[in-house]
């Protein structure tokens, strides 16, 4: 039909809907949690491969501290997308010709970013593509070009996808349960992907409470771990009352759940090696704090285009930032090494700019992306449209 989307409404990650192009007005709460999502995502990659935790540490003091708390305090941000897409997916009828559909449009854009930032950094020659003094090959680039999805181009959008595909059969296994089944089935995930997973990573328990077989599952960064906490967001959408006004409580809840998890990795952090559980998207602390995000965001009710426009292009901020050859020259860019970070005021300061400036300019990015797909949709539409025309026959 020629129709241009801008953001689907069961999706956790900014995409393209009829909706928006059809100018229905939505509700904006939930699209402002998906652009405070997309900020924690580049949080957490300031943290990382800008090198400031690393800088922080260095440091000692309140600027060590409020970085191991920061850092915790951003990591429910990939849970973030996938509880909201499982808040409005899980509710949706069974219809494979039309959430197939939206998926493409999905994979459409990531396929569009691929070629054309492959293609940009082969231009740009060996000195953009060479990692760790590492030269990338040409074939692999290229191979990894055309085929995004299967080479992880971008692992979050490779397991996001697969989790979209299977989503129309999930659901139908959840909306044929009773809501007493539906906790059961919680509590048995939670044990078996959250708790199970943290438990047997803590080196005193390690020979007992085991993960082999299972090791790509402990982190939360794989498909498992993404529908566990999609079936989650099914369970809010279905079974969780929407209320006229948001509870001060889920917000607290956030940081409650952060500082819990700051606490543990404190005062049992040597000892039972729970730097690395701390981080997991699987980590308790970690979940519950975006169940709390989304209980906080649902309800609150408010219109706002511009939150709206924003929120649509939080799958493009991420692709084009996360890239691994424009990842390796933002962080040469942004790198904390190059900055003297005694100063905390200054430390944050510096921080919410970087963040800011990187979700700006690929927003940007990825608005001209929307105006061009737009017009070679309105093109097609027209062409398709006078070919339709040509061939009925003369009245």
């Amino acid at each position: 039909m020629g129709q241009n989307i801008v953001f689907a409404p069961f999706y956790g990650i900014g995409t393209e809907n009829e909706a928006f192009a059809m100018k229905k007005e939505r509700d904006s709460g939930i699209e402002l949690l998906r652009i405070f999502a997309i900020l924690m995502v580049i949080g957490v990659h300031t943290f990382l491969y800008g090198s400031y935790y690393d800088c922080a540490l260095d440091e000692g003091g309140m600027v060590a501290e409020s970085a191991k708390y920061f850092r915790l305090y951003f990591r429910p941000a990939v849970n973030i997308f996938v509880i909201i897409t499982g808040y409005f997916m899980a509710r949706s009828a069974f219809d494979l010709k039309k959430s197939y559909k939206r998926v493409f449009s999905t994979y459409l854009v990531i396929y569009f970013y691929s070629i054309v930032l492959s293609l940009l950094t082969l231009r740009l020659g060996p000195a953009y593509y060479t990692i760790d003094g590492e030269v990338t090959s040409v074939w692999e680039i290229v191979l990894s070009m055309f085929f995004p999805m299967f080479s992880q181009q971008w692992y979050f959008l490779t397991d996001y996808i697969l989790m979209c595909l299977l989503a129309p059969f999930v659901n139908i296994i959840l909306q044929n349960i009773t809501k007493k089944q539906f906790q059961w089935l919680l509590v048995l995930l939670t044990i078996i992907l959250s708790i199970w997973m943290n438990v047997s990573s803590i080196e005193m328990v390690e020979d007992v409470f085991r993960n082999y077989g299972y090791e790509d599952i402990v982190e939360g960064k794989n498909l498992f771990s993404f529908l566990y906490v999609y079936i989650i967001g099914g369970y809010i959408g279905m079974h969780v009352e929407v209320k006229k006004r948001p509870k001060i409580r889920y917000l607290l809840g956030i940081f409650l759940f952060t500082w819990m998890n700051y606490m543990v990795l404190v005062k049992f952090g040597d000892l039972i090696n729970y730097d690395d559980i701390s981080k997991y998207y699987s980590n308790p602390f970690v979940v519950l704090s975006s169940v709390c995000a989304l209980m906080f965001f649902k309800n609150l009710h408010f219109h706002s285009r511009i939150i709206n426009m924003f929120a649509s292009t939080t799958i493009g901020i991420y692709a084009l930032h996360e890239f691994k050859f424009n990842r390796q020259w933002i962080w040469n860019v942004f790198n904390f090494e190059k900055y003297d970070c005694s100063n905390l005021g200054v430390n944050i300061a510096r921080i919410v700019v970087i963040m800011l400036l990187i979700f700006l300019v690929c927003s940007l990015i990825e608005l001209v992306r929307q105006q061009l797909f737009r017009g070679v949709g309105a093109l097609f539409g027209v062409k398709r449209k006078t070919q339709r025309m040509l061939q009925e026959p003369t009245k």
